[in-house]
């Protein structure tokens, strides 16, 4: 019995996700956004997350170039790297938080306006 129980915790120290480090801090940037199970825009979504909400990053090896591997409450999950902050961003639900309230956003509202922010590509010209 105390042979399976020593097995069983050397298994469960054994796993990868044991022992991952926080390695730091940041905030995300815009409005509504998806934490990904896999480093893709069109991965599975663990969960949505608002702007400036703290998310840890996780020390990971090998991890896709313009992801980040952090830790949001329970779950563990990839967030764009651009959509990242080491300080804390000013949101709308912050500048104007009675214009929020009323916009009275369920959590499918806000898992689609997430999921949209995702594929939106945001990108600076230059006019001569």
């Amino acid at each position: 019995m105390r042979l399976l129980l020593l097995l069983s915790i050397s298994l469960f120290l054994s796993l990868p996700s044991y022992g991952q480090k926080t390695i730091g801090r940041k905030y995300f940037k815009p409005f509504l956004g998806h934490l990904h199970k896999n480093p893709s825009k069109d991965s599975t979504s663990l969960t949505t997350i608002q702007c400036s909400h703290s998310v840890k990053v996780v020390e990971e090896k090998g991890v896709v170039e313009g992801w980040v591997k952090v830790s949001v409450g329970e779950d563990k999950g990839y967030i764009q790297s651009v959509h990242l902050s080491s300080k804390r961003p000013d949101c709308l639900q912050g500048k104007y938080p009675k214009f929020y309230n009323k916009l009275e956003l369920d959590i499918t509202e806000m898992y689609f306006w997430g999921r949209l922010y995702d594929h939106y590509n945001s990108v600076k010209t230059r006019v001569n």
